[in-house]
């Protein structure tokens, strides 16, 4: 499976919002996007789409920008995928050959790798990522 440089992206700037943002202070599409090292066009349009999916909620005005419409605990790796990709598919669907053995034999494998990685997608959250992005800056640095 690839995760694509939008999903990759959408996760960088849920990660810039959980991890930087206070409490209620929207923040600015231009503070994101230098954080996340996102070029600012792209995740405009990523913001969009997160929003219309729930996962991000946008405030107009000169002390505008975004925030999380959820806690971190509520946002899954799945749900992110998902609001910015649609449906996970391992394998594109051709066409079908009703009655073919072999065809229904490999749709139903394929089927099963697809439910196991939503299954796993959807078991991490943005919260987990945080407590792994925290724990690798609290790395002990011994230079002098």
């Amino acid at each position: 499976m690839r995760i694509s440089q939008k999903a990759d992206y959408a996760l960088r700037a849920l990660l810039d919002l959980a991890l930087n943002a206070r409490k209620g202070t929207p923040v600015p599409t231009s503070e994101i996007a230098r954080r996340a090292r996102v070029p600012r066009k792209f995740l405009e349009s990523i913001l969009v789409e997160l929003r219309k999916a729930g996962l991000v909620a946008s405030r107009r005005g000169p002390d505008g920008g975004h925030l999380l419409s959820r806690e971190p605990e509520a946002i899954t790796l799945g749900k992110i995928r998902a609001a910015v990709d649609g449906p996970l598919r391992v394998v594109e669907r051709a066409r079908q050959r009703p009655g073919d053995p072999l065809d229904a034999g490999l749709r139903q494998v394929w089927g099963e790798v697809e439910g196991g990685i939503e299954g796993l997608l959807e078991r991490i959250t943005l919260e987990d990522i945080c407590r792994r992005v925290d724990a690798s800056r609290k790395v002990a640095d011994f230079s002098i």
